[in-house]
Protein backbone atom coordinates (compact mmCIF):
# COMPACT_ATOMS: atom_id res chain seq x y z
CA UNK A 1 0.00 0.00 0.00
CA UNK A 2 1.17 3.26 -0.54
CA UNK A 3 0.02 6.41 1.05
CA UNK A 4 -0.34 9.82 -0.04
CA UNK A 5 -2.61 12.06 2.57
CA UNK A 6 -6.06 10.53 3.01
CA UNK A 7 -5.55 8.42 -0.64
CA UNK A 8 -4.41 4.73 -0.36
CA UNK A 9 -2.95 2.71 -3.90
CA UNK A 10 -2.67 -1.24 -3.42
CA UNK A 11 -0.44 -2.37 -5.55
CA UNK A 12 -0.67 -6.24 -6.11
CA UNK A 13 2.00 -8.80 -6.96
CA UNK A 14 2.38 -12.50 -7.40
CA UNK A 15 4.37 -13.33 -4.53
CA UNK A 16 5.76 -11.72 -1.22
CA UNK A 17 9.35 -11.41 -2.50
CA UNK A 18 8.39 -8.87 -5.30
CA UNK A 19 6.19 -7.25 -3.34
CA UNK A 20 9.14 -6.60 -0.98
CA UNK A 21 11.32 -5.43 -4.48
CA UNK A 22 9.09 -2.77 -5.04
CA UNK A 23 8.67 -1.41 -1.33
CA UNK A 24 12.54 -1.31 -1.64
CA UNK A 25 12.84 0.46 -4.79
CA UNK A 26 9.47 2.60 -4.17
CA UNK A 27 11.53 4.14 -1.06
CA UNK A 28 14.69 4.50 -3.28
CA UNK A 29 12.60 6.55 -5.70
CA UNK A 30 12.11 9.07 -2.54
CA UNK A 31 15.79 10.07 -2.99
CA UNK A 32 15.70 12.63 -5.95
CA UNK A 33 19.56 11.75 -6.43
CA UNK A 34 18.96 7.65 -6.84
CA UNK A 35 20.45 6.26 -9.64
CA UNK A 36 17.21 4.14 -9.76
CA UNK A 37 15.63 6.95 -11.45
CA UNK A 38 17.85 7.27 -14.55
CA UNK A 39 16.53 4.00 -15.01
CA UNK A 40 13.10 4.95 -14.58
CA UNK A 41 13.49 7.48 -17.06
CA UNK A 42 15.53 5.31 -19.33
CA UNK A 43 12.04 2.25 -19.51
CA UNK A 44 10.54 1.40 -22.43
CA UNK A 45 6.88 2.08 -22.86
CA UNK A 46 5.80 -1.41 -22.57
CA UNK A 47 8.48 -2.09 -19.18
CA UNK A 48 7.00 -2.26 -15.53
CA UNK A 49 9.00 0.69 -14.74
CA UNK A 50 7.32 2.91 -17.50
CA UNK A 51 4.15 1.61 -16.06
CA UNK A 52 4.87 2.38 -12.23
CA UNK A 53 6.14 5.72 -13.50
CA UNK A 54 3.01 6.39 -15.17
CA UNK A 55 0.95 4.97 -12.83
CA UNK A 56 3.14 7.61 -10.05
CA UNK A 57 2.84 10.70 -12.14
CA UNK A 58 -1.18 10.44 -12.94
CA UNK A 59 -1.81 10.49 -9.74
CA UNK A 60 0.24 13.58 -9.06
CA UNK A 61 3.35 11.54 -6.70
CA UNK A 62 6.01 12.77 -8.47
CA UNK A 63 7.26 15.61 -6.92
CA UNK A 64 9.53 18.35 -8.61
CA UNK A 65 12.74 18.64 -7.31
CA UNK A 66 14.76 21.25 -8.87
CA UNK A 67 12.95 24.39 -7.51
CA UNK A 68 14.01 27.53 -8.63
CA UNK A 69 10.91 29.56 -7.69
CA UNK A 70 12.80 31.57 -5.11
CA UNK A 71 15.21 32.51 -7.91
CA UNK A 72 12.74 33.18 -10.68
CA UNK A 73 10.63 35.63 -8.12
CA UNK A 74 14.01 37.27 -7.50
CA UNK A 75 15.23 37.69 -10.85
CA UNK A 76 11.31 39.15 -11.79
CA UNK A 77 11.95 42.00 -8.82
CA UNK A 78 15.43 42.77 -10.04
CA UNK A 79 14.20 43.27 -13.71
CA UNK A 80 11.12 44.98 -12.69
CA UNK A 81 13.46 47.87 -10.13
CA UNK A 82 15.66 47.93 -13.21
CA UNK A 83 12.71 49.00 -15.39
CA UNK A 84 11.77 51.41 -13.40
CA UNK A 85 14.78 53.01 -12.69
CA UNK A 86 16.34 52.59 -16.36
CA UNK A 87 12.57 54.50 -16.96
CA UNK A 88 12.98 57.05 -13.96
CA UNK A 89 16.89 58.12 -15.53
CA UNK A 90 15.33 58.35 -19.38
CA UNK A 91 12.35 60.91 -18.53
CA UNK A 92 14.42 62.97 -16.35
CA UNK A 93 17.25 63.35 -19.77
CA UNK A 94 14.15 64.76 -21.51
CA UNK A 95 12.43 66.80 -19.02
CA UNK A 96 13.41 70.09 -19.07
CA UNK A 97 14.45 72.13 -15.93
CA UNK A 98 11.57 74.06 -15.90
CA UNK A 99 9.25 71.37 -16.43
CA UNK A 100 11.31 68.83 -13.66
CA UNK A 101 8.82 70.69 -10.95
CA UNK A 102 5.71 70.36 -12.50
CA UNK A 103 6.31 66.56 -13.61
CA UNK A 104 7.50 66.22 -10.03
CA UNK A 105 3.97 67.38 -8.30
CA UNK A 106 2.12 65.22 -11.42
CA UNK A 107 3.84 62.10 -10.37
CA UNK A 108 2.78 62.55 -6.38
CA UNK A 109 -0.64 63.57 -7.17
CA UNK A 110 -0.79 60.42 -9.63
CA UNK A 111 0.94 58.46 -6.68
CA UNK A 112 -1.59 59.32 -3.90
CA UNK A 113 -4.37 58.60 -6.12
CA UNK A 114 -3.16 54.68 -6.99
CA UNK A 115 -2.80 54.54 -3.15
CA UNK A 116 -6.06 56.02 -2.16
CA UNK A 117 -7.63 53.71 -4.88
CA UNK A 118 -6.40 50.44 -4.12
CA UNK A 119 -6.57 51.24 -0.29
CA UNK A 120 -10.77 51.62 -1.08
CA UNK A 121 -11.14 48.78 -3.22
CA UNK A 122 -12.75 50.81 -6.00
CA UNK A 123 -12.41 52.05 -9.28
CA UNK A 124 -10.37 54.65 -10.69
CA UNK A 125 -13.25 56.31 -12.00
CA UNK A 126 -15.04 56.72 -8.10
CA UNK A 127 -14.16 60.33 -8.21
CA UNK A 128 -14.77 61.35 -11.76
CA UNK A 129 -14.50 60.55 -14.99
CA UNK A 130 -11.00 60.96 -16.73
CA UNK A 131 -12.72 60.70 -20.51
CA UNK A 132 -14.37 64.15 -19.55
CA UNK A 133 -12.98 67.21 -20.31
CA UNK A 134 -14.45 68.72 -17.48
CA UNK A 135 -13.37 66.36 -15.12
CA UNK A 136 -9.74 66.72 -16.12
CA UNK A 137 -8.87 68.87 -18.66
CA UNK A 138 -5.27 67.83 -18.91
CA UNK A 139 -5.35 65.40 -21.75
CA UNK A 140 -2.42 63.36 -20.76
CA UNK A 141 -3.07 63.25 -16.81
CA UNK A 142 -6.66 62.07 -17.51
CA UNK A 143 -4.64 59.24 -20.14
CA UNK A 144 -2.60 58.22 -16.91
CA UNK A 145 -5.81 57.55 -15.44
CA UNK A 146 -7.49 55.57 -17.71
CA UNK A 147 -4.37 53.13 -17.70
CA UNK A 148 -4.04 52.68 -13.96
CA UNK A 149 -8.08 51.41 -14.32
CA UNK A 150 -7.04 49.35 -16.94
CA UNK A 151 -3.63 48.10 -15.77
CA UNK A 152 -5.92 47.23 -12.16
CA UNK A 153 -7.39 44.60 -13.98
CA UNK A 154 -5.54 43.25 -16.75
CA UNK A 155 -1.99 43.51 -14.82
CA UNK A 156 -1.65 44.55 -11.07
CA UNK A 157 2.14 44.04 -10.97
CA UNK A 158 2.54 46.62 -13.59
CA UNK A 159 0.51 48.98 -11.96
CA UNK A 160 2.36 48.98 -8.47
CA UNK A 161 5.49 49.49 -11.29
CA UNK A 162 4.06 52.73 -12.44
CA UNK A 163 3.72 53.89 -8.46
CA UNK A 164 6.93 53.21 -7.71
CA UNK A 165 8.04 54.95 -10.80
CA UNK A 166 5.60 57.38 -10.00
CA UNK A 167 7.01 57.56 -6.25
CA UNK A 168 10.95 58.00 -7.61
CA UNK A 169 10.07 61.50 -9.93
CA UNK A 170 8.38 62.95 -6.98
CA UNK A 171 10.86 62.37 -4.51
CA UNK A 172 9.00 59.72 -2.81
CA UNK A 173 10.11 56.48 -0.84
CA UNK A 174 8.63 53.77 -2.06
CA UNK A 175 6.53 51.37 0.38
CA UNK A 176 6.96 47.78 0.50
CA UNK A 177 3.21 47.45 -0.26
CA UNK A 178 3.86 48.69 -3.74
CA UNK A 179 6.49 46.11 -4.67
CA UNK A 180 4.97 42.90 -2.89
CA UNK A 181 2.51 42.34 -5.81
CA UNK A 182 5.01 42.25 -7.65
CA UNK A 183 6.18 38.66 -5.67
CA UNK A 184 3.16 36.77 -6.13
CA UNK A 185 3.97 34.82 -8.67
CA UNK A 186 6.76 34.77 -11.45
CA UNK A 187 6.35 34.75 -15.44
CA UNK A 188 2.54 35.12 -14.91
CA UNK A 189 2.58 39.00 -16.78
CA UNK A 190 4.32 40.43 -19.86
CA UNK A 191 7.20 41.82 -18.75
CA UNK A 192 8.03 43.52 -22.21
CA UNK A 193 4.66 44.82 -21.89
CA UNK A 194 5.53 46.11 -18.69
CA UNK A 195 8.28 47.97 -20.06
CA UNK A 196 5.92 49.63 -22.72
CA UNK A 197 4.07 50.59 -19.65
CA UNK A 198 6.10 52.36 -17.73
CA UNK A 199 7.31 54.39 -21.28
CA UNK A 200 3.95 55.49 -21.60
CA UNK A 201 3.59 56.73 -18.38
CA UNK A 202 6.40 58.41 -18.40
CA UNK A 203 5.22 59.72 -21.41
CA UNK A 204 2.44 61.06 -19.97
CA UNK A 205 3.66 62.20 -16.91
CA UNK A 206 6.57 64.37 -19.62
CA UNK A 207 3.78 65.51 -21.69
CA UNK A 208 1.15 66.46 -19.49
CA UNK A 209 3.72 68.86 -17.63
CA UNK A 210 3.88 71.22 -20.75
CA UNK A 211 1.22 73.39 -22.92
CA UNK A 212 0.28 70.70 -24.80
CA UNK A 213 -1.12 68.96 -22.22
CA UNK A 214 -4.60 70.85 -22.94
CA UNK A 215 -7.24 69.50 -24.14
CA UNK A 216 -8.38 69.92 -27.71
CA UNK A 217 -11.62 72.38 -28.16
CA UNK A 218 -14.27 70.45 -29.31
CA UNK A 219 -17.55 70.85 -31.17
CA UNK A 220 -20.65 71.72 -28.79
CA UNK A 221 -22.83 68.66 -27.73
CA UNK A 222 -26.56 68.88 -29.01
CA UNK A 223 -29.23 68.74 -26.95
CA UNK A 224 -29.88 65.44 -25.73
CA UNK A 225 -33.02 63.55 -25.52
CA UNK A 226 -34.28 59.92 -25.62
CA UNK A 227 -33.49 58.50 -28.65
CA UNK A 228 -33.28 55.36 -30.63
CA UNK A 229 -29.93 53.83 -31.13
CA UNK A 230 -29.07 54.51 -34.66
CA UNK A 231 -30.47 58.16 -34.06
CA UNK A 232 -28.03 58.41 -31.24
CA UNK A 233 -24.93 56.97 -33.68
CA UNK A 234 -26.29 59.68 -36.43
CA UNK A 235 -25.67 62.61 -33.89
CA UNK A 236 -22.36 61.02 -32.78
CA UNK A 237 -21.03 61.39 -36.45
CA UNK A 238 -22.12 64.72 -37.05
CA UNK A 239 -20.27 65.40 -33.51
CA UNK A 240 -17.21 63.64 -34.96
CA UNK A 241 -17.12 65.47 -38.32
CA UNK A 242 -17.65 68.75 -37.11
CA UNK A 243 -14.62 68.15 -34.31
CA UNK A 244 -12.82 66.76 -36.84
CA UNK A 245 -13.16 69.54 -39.12
CA UNK A 246 -12.39 71.83 -36.03
CA UNK A 247 -9.15 70.23 -35.62
CA UNK A 248 -8.39 69.82 -38.75
CA UNK A 249 -5.70 67.33 -40.08
CA UNK A 250 -3.24 65.53 -38.09
CA UNK A 251 0.61 66.67 -38.46
CA UNK A 252 1.12 62.82 -40.25
CA UNK A 253 -1.54 63.88 -43.07
CA UNK A 254 0.28 67.29 -43.70
CA UNK A 255 3.71 65.64 -43.72
CA UNK A 256 2.68 62.63 -46.37
CA UNK A 257 0.82 65.17 -47.91
CA UNK A 258 3.61 66.74 -49.12
CA UNK A 259 6.04 63.84 -48.95
CA UNK A 260 7.61 62.56 -52.15
CA UNK A 261 9.95 59.91 -51.11
CA UNK A 262 8.41 56.51 -51.32
CA UNK A 263 11.66 54.94 -49.45
CA UNK A 264 11.15 57.35 -46.81
CA UNK A 265 10.52 55.92 -42.75
CA UNK A 266 7.23 58.20 -42.80
CA UNK A 267 5.43 55.88 -45.32
CA UNK A 268 6.59 52.68 -42.46
CA UNK A 269 5.71 54.17 -39.36
CA UNK A 270 2.12 53.79 -39.51
CA UNK A 271 2.53 50.19 -40.48
CA UNK A 272 4.70 49.34 -37.62
CA UNK A 273 2.79 51.06 -35.15
CA UNK A 274 -0.32 49.74 -36.74
CA UNK A 275 1.04 46.02 -36.38
CA UNK A 276 0.80 47.02 -32.37
CA UNK A 277 -2.65 47.44 -32.37
CA UNK A 278 -4.01 44.93 -34.80
CA UNK A 279 -1.67 42.13 -32.39
CA UNK A 280 -3.56 43.00 -29.49
CA UNK A 281 -6.90 44.12 -31.23
CA UNK A 282 -9.11 41.12 -30.27
CA UNK A 283 -8.48 43.03 -26.85
CA UNK A 284 -10.65 45.75 -27.61
CA UNK A 285 -13.44 43.09 -28.63
CA UNK A 286 -13.16 40.60 -26.36
CA UNK A 287 -14.81 42.55 -22.96
CA UNK A 288 -18.01 42.53 -24.43
CA UNK A 289 -18.06 38.65 -25.33
CA UNK A 290 -19.09 38.17 -21.77
CA UNK A 291 -21.71 40.52 -21.73
CA UNK A 292 -24.84 38.87 -21.81
CA UNK A 293 -26.13 42.18 -24.95
CA UNK A 294 -29.18 40.64 -26.66
CA UNK A 295 -28.47 37.65 -28.97
CA UNK A 296 -27.96 39.98 -32.15
CA UNK A 297 -25.71 41.72 -30.85
CA UNK A 298 -23.39 39.38 -29.57
CA UNK A 299 -24.23 38.01 -33.30
CA UNK A 300 -22.36 40.99 -34.62
CA UNK A 301 -19.70 41.22 -31.56
CA UNK A 302 -18.92 37.51 -31.86
CA UNK A 303 -18.65 37.57 -35.94
CA UNK A 304 -16.43 40.79 -35.32
CA UNK A 305 -14.29 38.90 -33.17
CA UNK A 306 -13.56 36.16 -35.65
CA UNK A 307 -12.96 38.63 -38.05
CA UNK A 308 -10.16 40.46 -36.85
CA UNK A 309 -8.27 37.04 -35.34
CA UNK A 310 -4.87 37.20 -37.03
CA UNK A 311 -5.27 40.62 -38.67
CA UNK A 312 -1.20 40.90 -37.27
CA UNK A 313 0.00 38.71 -40.33
CA UNK A 314 -0.70 40.93 -42.64
CA UNK A 315 0.77 44.03 -40.96
CA UNK A 316 4.14 41.74 -40.05
CA UNK A 317 4.01 41.16 -43.93
CA UNK A 318 3.96 44.58 -45.13
CA UNK A 319 6.23 45.49 -42.42
CA UNK A 320 9.00 42.75 -43.65
CA UNK A 321 8.48 44.32 -46.86
CA UNK A 322 9.36 47.95 -45.42
CA UNK A 323 12.45 46.13 -43.82
CA UNK A 324 11.44 45.75 -40.35
CA UNK A 325 12.23 42.38 -39.12
CA UNK A 326 9.93 40.07 -37.26
CA UNK A 327 12.17 39.79 -35.00
CA UNK A 328 12.80 43.46 -34.54
CA UNK A 329 8.83 43.76 -33.96
CA UNK A 330 8.90 42.16 -31.36
CA UNK A 331 11.74 43.86 -29.46
CA UNK A 332 10.77 47.34 -29.88
CA UNK A 333 8.27 49.25 -27.57
CA UNK A 334 5.39 50.81 -29.40
CA UNK A 335 4.80 54.75 -29.35
CA UNK A 336 3.51 55.43 -26.23
CA UNK A 337 -0.52 56.95 -27.78
CA UNK A 338 -0.65 53.90 -30.29
CA UNK A 339 -0.25 51.32 -27.54
CA UNK A 340 -2.61 53.31 -25.26
CA UNK A 341 -5.23 52.89 -28.02
CA UNK A 342 -5.73 49.63 -27.47
CA UNK A 343 -5.88 49.97 -23.17
CA UNK A 344 -8.31 53.11 -23.86
CA UNK A 345 -10.74 51.17 -26.01
CA UNK A 346 -10.63 48.14 -23.97
CA UNK A 347 -10.90 50.15 -20.71
CA UNK A 348 -14.53 51.83 -22.51
CA UNK A 349 -15.84 48.11 -23.93
CA UNK A 350 -15.14 46.94 -19.73
CA UNK A 351 -16.97 49.87 -18.68
CA UNK A 352 -20.31 50.34 -20.90
CA UNK A 353 -20.92 48.41 -24.19
CA UNK A 354 -22.43 51.44 -25.64
CA UNK A 355 -19.44 53.51 -25.48
CA UNK A 356 -17.37 50.51 -27.52
CA UNK A 357 -19.93 50.15 -29.99
CA UNK A 358 -19.64 53.88 -30.83
CA UNK A 359 -15.73 53.83 -30.30
CA UNK A 360 -15.63 51.45 -33.13
CA UNK A 361 -16.10 54.47 -35.79
CA UNK A 362 -13.14 55.57 -34.11
CA UNK A 363 -11.11 52.43 -35.19
CA UNK A 364 -12.58 52.04 -38.65
CA UNK A 365 -13.79 54.88 -39.57
CA UNK A 366 -16.98 57.26 -40.02
CA UNK A 367 -19.45 55.47 -42.08
CA UNK A 368 -19.18 56.69 -45.74
CA UNK A 369 -15.74 58.32 -45.33
CA UNK A 370 -12.91 56.98 -47.55
CA UNK A 371 -10.38 55.76 -46.34
CA UNK A 372 -8.16 58.88 -47.45
CA UNK A 373 -5.31 57.82 -45.33
CA UNK A 374 -5.03 54.46 -46.71
CA UNK A 375 -5.08 55.60 -50.57
CA UNK A 376 -2.38 58.28 -50.03
CA UNK A 377 0.04 55.82 -48.42
CA UNK A 378 -0.74 53.38 -51.30
CA UNK A 379 -0.27 56.31 -54.04
CA UNK A 380 3.19 57.19 -52.27
CA UNK A 381 4.32 53.76 -51.83
CA UNK A 382 3.65 52.31 -55.61
CA UNK A 383 7.44 52.56 -55.88
CA UNK A 384 7.83 49.70 -53.44
CA UNK A 385 6.47 46.82 -55.75
CA UNK A 386 6.91 44.60 -52.33
CA UNK A 387 5.10 47.06 -50.37
CA UNK A 388 2.32 47.43 -52.92
CA UNK A 389 1.48 43.76 -53.16
CA UNK A 390 0.89 43.04 -49.95
CA UNK A 391 -0.17 46.72 -48.14
CA UNK A 392 -3.70 46.83 -49.20
CA UNK A 393 -4.41 43.51 -48.10
CA UNK A 394 -5.77 44.30 -44.96
CA UNK A 395 -7.78 47.93 -45.93
CA UNK A 396 -9.13 45.12 -48.43
CA UNK A 397 -10.46 42.90 -46.12
CA UNK A 398 -12.13 45.52 -44.04
CA UNK A 399 -13.48 47.27 -46.84
CA UNK A 400 -15.09 44.01 -47.79
CA UNK A 401 -16.19 42.72 -44.65
CA UNK A 402 -18.02 46.40 -44.44
CA UNK A 403 -16.32 46.91 -40.52
CA UNK A 404 -17.06 50.59 -40.87
CA UNK A 405 -20.99 50.38 -40.88
CA UNK A 406 -20.62 48.01 -38.03
CA UNK A 407 -21.40 51.02 -35.36
CA UNK A 408 -24.55 51.62 -36.87
CA UNK A 409 -25.40 47.45 -37.09
CA UNK A 410 -25.08 47.36 -33.40
CA UNK A 411 -26.96 50.35 -32.58
CA UNK A 412 -29.96 49.26 -35.48
CA UNK A 413 -30.82 46.66 -32.44
CA UNK A 414 -30.64 49.23 -29.68
CA UNK A 415 -34.10 50.62 -29.37
CA UNK A 416 -33.22 53.74 -27.13
CA UNK A 417 -30.55 55.34 -25.28
CA UNK A 418 -31.03 57.90 -22.32
CA UNK A 419 -29.67 61.58 -22.49
CA UNK A 420 -27.21 60.87 -19.74
CA UNK A 421 -25.62 57.49 -21.49
CA UNK A 422 -25.82 59.65 -24.73
CA UNK A 423 -23.92 62.17 -22.96
CA UNK A 424 -21.22 60.15 -21.16
CA UNK A 425 -20.81 58.28 -24.76
CA UNK A 426 -20.02 61.05 -26.85
CA UNK A 427 -17.41 62.52 -24.15
CA UNK A 428 -15.68 59.53 -24.26
CA UNK A 429 -15.75 59.21 -28.25
CA UNK A 430 -13.96 63.06 -28.05
CA UNK A 431 -11.19 61.48 -25.79
CA UNK A 432 -10.90 58.30 -28.36
CA UNK A 433 -10.81 60.63 -31.06
CA UNK A 434 -8.36 63.12 -29.94
CA UNK A 435 -6.18 60.19 -28.56
CA UNK A 436 -6.29 58.86 -31.96
CA UNK A 437 -5.43 62.45 -33.02
CA UNK A 438 -2.49 62.64 -31.05
CA UNK A 439 -1.30 58.99 -32.02
CA UNK A 440 -1.29 60.09 -35.47
CA UNK A 441 0.89 63.46 -34.76
CA UNK A 442 3.45 61.20 -32.31
CA UNK A 443 3.56 59.00 -35.65
CA UNK A 444 5.03 62.03 -37.55
CA UNK A 445 7.16 63.60 -35.33
CA UNK A 446 9.26 60.12 -34.41
CA UNK A 447 9.22 58.81 -37.79
CA UNK A 448 9.05 62.25 -40.13
CA UNK A 449 12.45 63.35 -39.25
CA UNK A 450 14.36 60.15 -39.80
CA UNK A 451 16.90 59.67 -42.77
CA UNK A 452 17.17 56.14 -42.20
CA UNK A 453 14.54 54.51 -40.39
CA UNK A 454 14.72 53.33 -36.78
CA UNK A 455 12.21 52.25 -34.54
CA UNK A 456 11.70 52.69 -30.61
CA UNK A 457 13.98 50.79 -28.37
CA UNK A 458 14.20 50.19 -24.41
CA UNK A 459 13.53 53.58 -22.55
CA UNK A 460 13.27 55.37 -26.04
CA UNK A 461 16.66 54.72 -27.72
CA UNK A 462 16.88 54.15 -30.94
CA UNK A 463 16.42 50.82 -32.08
CA UNK A 464 17.68 49.23 -35.76
CA UNK A 465 14.83 47.15 -37.84
CA UNK A 466 17.36 44.81 -38.90
CA UNK A 467 17.70 43.34 -35.48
Amino acid sequence: MLHSGSQCYRFELDDAQGAGQLVTELAKLRDAGSPLWETLKASEPDSAWHAIATFLDTRSLLRETRDESGDALARQARHIRDLVSGTHAALLDRLGPGCRAIASAHAARLHGQIARTLAAGTSFFADGDPFDAAVQPNFFLGLAVIEFEYLRRASPPTLAAASALLARLAGLEASPGEIAPLLVAGGLYDEHDLASHLWLIAHCIAQGSTDAAARFAAAPLADLSLSSGLEFMRQTELLTRETLSLWGPNRYVTALEALKDASSPLIAGPYVEQYHVTRRFVEIVSPLLSKRLARPLRRLIFQYFAEEVGHEALESTTCEALGVTPRALDAMLPLPLHFAFVDALTTAAELDPITSFAAIMVIEGVFGEPPRLSLRLASVGEANPAFRSVSQDHDDLNETLNHNSIARDCFEHVPAICPARQRVTMQRILFLLELNHRAWDGIADFYGSQKELTLQGPFGRPMTPQL
